[in-house]
């Protein structure tokens, strides 16, 4: 594959981003913005050869990949000691903001589109989870409460695992034909057990890790390079044991990330700085690939209720159920407003949506398939745009 146009392409476009990246984003465009619309331009050019050549499963795995070292990366530069002083906040949009904005999904899809309960509660799912880092650069702006920022971190670091369960139980639901036949108590088990497992994998192995780093570090028998590469084996290590174990490995990341027991700020700053190097360029890879094989097609069946149901989910329902679960909390309307807008569809929606495609088959079914694919896809290909466009104007506003 290396030996591709493909490869070549992608590898100018990094080198020439990276010359020109800070005069870009002065300029309210963001990586995942321009390599989205270069992966779409491209795709004539290489008159669809790129796309027998990568499969499903490979994506899935970049997906995996890059998900898993952003949320250990973002949580590892968690304080914890705030953690407890605003976890009011992420609390109520992970417990209450997360089942209303499915509800809320699965309601809108129902009236615009001709499927069944089932496939709409399932395209819900695939557009709840939140992508902080579609709009890293305002997290930077300390006009911005930290409270604001950390909640959003928090938030969009735990919704893809806890997501992830009820994706799973919707899919068994709809192969096994119906709601009653699926063992109801299996599958409430499960969902403790992603959780549970998920949380006290990521917790034991981030607490010893960070513990055998810090030592190593110390004694300085470990190298630099491989306090940086750290990063991305903890990541993996983690991801993978979780999932072996029976957990959730998205949860199990992030928690190992924020419970990284290393004192040593070099240490922490070498490991982000790497993570953060290389979850980019995962990142990067993906909306390349994700807008050269999977805008194009979305865009042909792009119909009128698609393209409003895109916009109500960045809009509406993601926004009144956000209101609604920080009624009580004293925050201005301003501060309501920012966290309720920033819920970027991104990497989790893609990789929600080839599980499930992958899973239930449901190129054999094109009505459902056209309504799930297209939606989705839509949905992530304009939330890269309105999100990275609308940072600037955040920041402003927080600093008049």
């Amino acid at each position: 594959m290396l030996d591709t146009p493909l490869a070549l392409i992608v590898a100018l476009a990094l080198f020439a981003f990276g010359l020109w990246s800070r005069w870009v984003e002065e300029r309210a465009i963001t990586a995942p913005m321009l390599f989205v619309s270069l992966g779409v331009m491209t795709r004539p050019l290489l008159l669809d050869w790129s796309a027998p050549g990568i499969d499903a499963e490979g994506l899935k795995t970049i997906a995996e990949l890059t998900l898993a070292l952003i949320l250990f990366t973002d949580a590892s530069q968690i304080n914890r000691s705030h953690l407890a002083k605003f976890e009011n906040l992420p609390l109520r949009l992970l417990a209450v903001g997360l089942p209303l904005t499915i509800a809320a999904g699965m309601l809108v899809a129902l009236g615009l589109f001709d499927i069944g309960w089932s496939t709409a509660l399932l395209l819900a799912i695939i557009l709840a989870p939140t992508d902080a880092a579609l709009a890293q650069t305002v997290f930077g702006e300390k006009s911005i409460s930290e409270s604001l920022r950390h909640s959003i971190t928090v938030e969009s670091g735990l919704n893809d695992g806890l997501a992830l369960p009820v994706l799973l139980m919707t899919i068994a639901v709809i192969g096994a034909g119906g709601i009653l036949a699926v063992d109801h108590l299996h599958w409430l088990s499960f969902f403790l057990q992603q959780i549970l497992l998920g949380a006290v994998t990521g917790i034991l192995i981030g607490r010893v890790g960070g513990f055998l780093i810090q030592r190593a570090s110390a004694r300085q028998s470990m190298d630099p390079v491989f306090q940086r590469l750290a990063s991305l084996a903890l990541a993996l290590l983690t991801y993978t044991s979780a999932e072996h174990l029976g957990g959730n490995g998205f949860i199990s990341a992030f928690m190992a990330g924020l419970f990284l027991q290393s004192h040593q700020t070099v240490v922490i700053s070498r490991l982000k700085e790497f993570g953060e190097a290389e979850g980019q360029l995962l990142s990067l890879i993906m909306f390349f690939l994700f807008g050269l094989i999977y805008v194009p097609g979305a865009l042909q069946h792009a119909s009128l209720p698609v393209v409003i149901y895109a916009l109500l989910s960045l809009t509406l329902i993601r926004i009144v159920p956000v209101f609604l679960c920080l009624a009580g909390t004293g925050l201005r309307l301003r501060d309501k407003a920012f966290l309720a807008w920033f819920g970027p569809r991104g990497i989790a929606s893609i990789l929600y949506l080839l599980l499930a495609i992958d899973t239930l088959g449901f190129r054999e079914q094109t009505e459902y398939y056209d309504v799930l694919f297209s939606t989705s896809v839509l949905t992530v290909f304009l939330s890269v745009f309105l999100h990275g466009f609308s940072v600037p104007l955040w920041t402003r506003l927080f600093r008049h």
